[in-house]
């Protein structure tokens, strides 16, 4: 099965906000799809930004969906995107699973992603992801994508994780994004001060394609990096 220039346009998105391709799939229980965020938090529900855009533009959930259609489609023979990517008007060197949604909801999105950074190797793909609260996906995660060194993996965290959850992601060498406490500087754990991130902290629009700390450090540091966003 062969994606349609359509089908690659609706799940390939420019991000000007993070200056980047981008991907998004449904947050959860959208009209066709029961979504994506099956290891998210109850801080998660009760601050998803994207809840509200749901109900303002409900268009942006249709698009989701058939994002998530598309994104089943996705295979051995039809994810080498280069071709497509080199039509493109904007930057790919860089591209973000998901603004949207969780990228790793069940074990085939970790093979379908790994295809992609195989299949394209001069694209990053940049994924923050809460699958890391599922034991097996942390595993094969762990043991999949991690080893990729166009795969940039952020283990995304809250204020209702714990200090346990904090000590086996920085032992077990993860980063870390983290937001909703802007007055949290450092970890609860190590107290290792955390990366300020300038599009956030300092309203820098676009800046993560050019970025070479933080979400992106791990590969060049080889440490953990703790990664602050600023409250939404």
């Amino acid at each position: 099965m062969t994606l349609s220039t359509q089908e690659l346009n609706d799940l390939f998105r420019e991000c000007k906000d993070i200056g980047m391709a981008a991907t998004d799939r449904p947050i959860n229980d959208t009209e066709n799809h029961t979504g994506s965020c099956d290891h998210r938090t109850d801080y998660c529900d009760d601050t998803c930004y994207n809840v509200k855009l749901y109900k303002m533009y409900p268009n942006m959930a249709k698009r989701d969906d058939r994002c998530e259609t598309i994104w089943q489609k996705l295979n051995k023979s039809n994810s080498d995107f280069t071709k497509f990517f080199s039509r493109k008007r904007y930057d790919t060197s860089r591209v973000r699973h998901m603004t949207r949604g969780e990228a790793f909801k069940d074990v085939i999105d970790v093979y379908r992603v790994k295809t992609m950074c195989l299949l394209n190797p001069d694209t990053t793909w940049w994924i923050p992801t809460r699958a890391w609260r599922n034991p097996r996906l942390k595993a094969l995660i762990e043991k999949e994508l991690m080893p990729l060194p166009n795969c940039a993996i952020n283990a995304s965290l809250d204020p209702s994780n714990s200090k346990a959850e904090w000590k086996m992601l920085i032992d077990d060498d993860w980063n870390i994004m983290f937001y909703g406490d802007d007055d949290l500087t450092s970890d609860p754990v190590y107290g290792t001060r955390m990366f300020l991130c300038p599009k956030t902290h300092k309203d820098l629009k676009g800046h993560c394609k050019d970025c070479k700390a933080g979400c992106f450090a791990q590969k060049t540091i080889n440490r953990t990096q703790i990664v602050h966003l600023s409250e939404h």
